[in-house]
This record gives structure tokens, C-alpha cells and sequence, in this order.
């Protein structure tokens, strides 16, 4: 059975320090958590923006019967954005976490890869003080069919993007995937975890005041959760459901009772 999250409303403060209990388990500062059991097939979930050809879908689920479509395209970005306020009260420091699921077989590059992003956030950098993406949660898909996780910040005017690559190759599965992510612009720090476990090779921990090579901002200005591929994709392109979204103050981890 699905569990339905309490989303935070009203005031800033309520947003931040207001608790989600899921199946007796109480998380302490949810910010925003989305099951997508509530919202029509078609639709989106109140409070969101979207960008691209994206809505809630029946039958396909992590838990529930209500997912996150993501309809095939060769190029571009499919994906819902937060609400103002949700992003605000995310503030310096914030965790996320969803679960993932691509059709098989996957289409394939057309050039030397694809790279695509299922988490990003908007906001100003520490170091160069202009306007830079940070994508939370992001991979690069080669021809061999094999795809690896990164760190990436794509600037703007020229500056070049950054951020460590993972050595792990893994393949798209018909398995549901969990990922997390955590920043913090305090201590720029980034974490990011597939499955429970951490992929501590794109992590990143400077200090405080040391923002070469991370940039995390001061608080971002969006944070959008969807499916953006970069580079064309062969046929129709991508297929993907995305379900049990969160961000918080604490480390939310996976559904109670999933196996994910």
C-alpha cells in the first residue's frame, strides 16, 4: 500500500520544522514529499510547474499505482519544477530523494554520449557570482550502453562545466532505483547515494569558503526533478517514471517497507 505524505504548507517556519510520519516512522523537517497517488493521470501534482511533455501516469509505480511519466523525446527537458516557497525553505542545506525507472530497451547516443539529468537546481555562485546549474542528480550514457554517475555545474558566458566522474559503470535494468542527494552550502559539502549506498567518488567536501570545483550556492532559486537529456537519443528517445519524490532538512532515505 502507498503511503501518503504530509506536504508542508503555510508559513516558512511550518515548512522547515514540520514532521512526516510514514508508517509510523516520523522525519523530522520534510520539506515537500510527493506520491503522486492524489493527482489525475495526465496531470501534475499541485503546486508544481512543468516543462515539457510530463504527467502523472496509472499503472506504473514504485508503490501505489500513480507515477511520474516522463514521455519519450529525442532531445530536451521533461520535468517539474517546485514551487517558490518550497525552494526557498530548502535555504543552505537541503536532502533529496526519488525512485527512478527507465523502459528497456533504451535508445542509444547518436554521437559519443548522452548526458542527462534528473535533478537540478538553479541558483548564484559563491565563487563567480553568476547565475549556475548545479545538477544534483546526473549521468553520462555511452554507446557501449553503460552509464556512469557525476557531480556537474554548467556556468553560463563561456566558463566551462565541472565536477568529478564516477568509475562505476553500471545498465539501465526494469528495476526501480533509489536516489539521494544532499548539499550544503555551509560546509559545500555534496553527497549522493543509488540504492542506499554512497557513490563517494563524485563527492564532494571542501569547507567552508572553499568553492573552487563545487559552487554550491547560498540558496538556490529552483529545483526541478524530471528528465533532460542534452544530446539527441536514437527513435523516440527516452521513456521514464519517477515516483516517491522528497527534500528535507534531514536525510529522508527510502519508502518504509520498500526493498529500495
Amino acid at each position: 500500500m502507498k503511503l501518503s505524505f504530509a506536504a508542508a504548507a503555510g508559513a516558512l517556519s511550518v515548512a522547515v520544522c514540520g514532521c512526516t510520519t510514514m508508517a509510523g516512522h516520523t522525519v523530522p523537517g520534510t520539506i515537500l514529499s510527493e506520491d503522486f497517488e492524489s493527482t489525475q493521470a495526465g496531470a501534475i501534482p499541485a503546486g508544481f510547474t512543468k516543462t515539457g511533455a510530463i504527467g502523472v501516469e496509472e499503472g506504473v509505480a514504485h508503490s501505489g499505482k500513480h507515477a511520474l511519466k516522463i514521455e519519450p523525446a529525442v532531445r530536451g527537458g521533461r520535468f517539474i519544477s517546485l514551487a517558490p516557497d518550497k525552494v526557498a525553505a530548502l535555504g543552505g542545506e537541503h536532502w533529496g530523494r526519488l525512485y527512478f525507472k527507465v523502459k528497456t530497451p533504451t535508445p542509444m547516443p547518436t554521437g559519443r554520449l548522452i548526458h542527462a539529468t534528473f535533478v537540478d537546481g538553479k541558483g548564484i555562485s559563491p565563487l563567480a557570482n553568476d547565475l549556475i546549474d548545479v545538477r544534483l542528480a546526473t549521468l553520462l550514457f555511452y554507446p557501449t550502453g553503460d552509464y556512469g554517475w557525476f557531480y556537474n555545474v554548467q556556468p553560463p558566458n563561456g566558463r566551462k562545466e565541472f565536477g568529478p566522474k564516477s568509475a562505476a559503470m553500471h545498465k539501465f535494468t526494469d528495476d526501480w532505483t533509489l536516489l539521494e542527494w544532499h548539499a550544503d552550502a555551509g560546509t559545500q559539502t555534496y553527497a549522493f547515494f543509488v540504492n542506499g549506498k554512497e557513490v563517494t567518488d563524485i563527492g564532494q567536501h571542501k569547507g567552508a569558503g572553499n568553492y573552487e570545483g563545487i559552487e554550491i550556492p547560498a540558496a538556490f532559486q529552483t529545483l526541478s526533478i524530471g528528465f533532460t537529456n542534452y544530446q539527441p537519443a536514437t527513435g523516440e528517445g527516452f521513456t521514464v517514471w519517477i515516483d516517491d519524490i522528497a527534500v528535507g532538512k534531514e536525510r529522508l532515505g527510502p519508502v518504509p517497507g520498500a526493498q529500495k
